[in-house]
């Protein structure tokens, strides 16, 4: 889907992090790199746009490394509704805690748009664990990245405005951090996935990005 140009981020300040301090990106995926460091892996192939890698529910018998590409983590409810509970990018092990507990996975994952991902089963991830350290190390460096983002993501969501949830976003989006290498999602939303990314209705994200419309023509040129 293509975005209107006025959707730009406004200025945010949160009261709670120092002035020069760099808070995790909560709503836009981190990107774990190293993985070329990663020695004998099985090459990556690709897969279409809508292809579910993992099924929630059931038992994860692959994990997927994402080398290129977005994917996205998608509940399923009681009712039939599809909710977008996050997304990920490269250097995510898809289905790797599920396939280290050896449990369900709880949601599901799909590509966002075309993916190269690195497939390997579960018994053989777990193998690769205890005898490649290099791994290990990406392993758990990309797992510390997605508990932050998480605990900021839940943060915001449960202290701040569905307004100030969408600045930050946009601002998220835009911003080049040197410490926090991420990807503009943005491009590759549906409206309705990214108002479930902040927590939002569809109906108030449409007033929202309305109203910074409308604030974007006051701008002088």
């Amino acid at each position: 889907m293509k975005w209107p140009t006025y959707m730009q981020a406004e200025p945010h300040r949160t009261s709670f992090y120092p002035e020069d301090a760099e808070s995790v990106p909560a709503f836009v995926p981190i990107l774990t790199q190293g993985v070329e460091g990663i020695g004998n892996l099985p090459s990556p192939v690709t897969v279409a746009s809508g292809t579910e890698l993992i099924q929630q529910g059931r038992t994860v018998a692959s994990v997927y490394l994402v080398r290129r590409g977005l994917v996205k983590l998608v509940y399923l409810s009681e009712s039939g509704e599809e909710i977008t509970l996050g997304l990920r990018s490269v250097g995510w092990w898809g289905g790797a805690v599920a396939a280290m507990l050896d449990s369900f996975s709880a949601c599901s994952v799909q590509a966002v748009g075309e993916c190269e991902v690195i497939r390997i089963s579960g018994r053989d991830f777990r193998e690769r664990l205890k005898s490649n350290p290099s791994m290990m190390g990406h392993f758990l460096k990309a797992l510390c990245n997605e508990n932050a983002s998480q605990t900021e993501a839940q943060a915001r969501v449960m202290s701040g405005t569905a307004a100030e949830r969408l600045t930050i976003f946009m601002r998220e989006r835009q911003k080049k951090n040197p410490r926090w290498q991420t990807i503009d999602p943005l491009p590759m939303l549906k409206q309705m996935e990214l108002a479930q990314l902040l927590s939002i209705t569809p109906e108030h994200l449409s007033r929202l990005l309305s109203r910074m419309r409308s604030e974007q023509r006051k701008q002088p040129a």
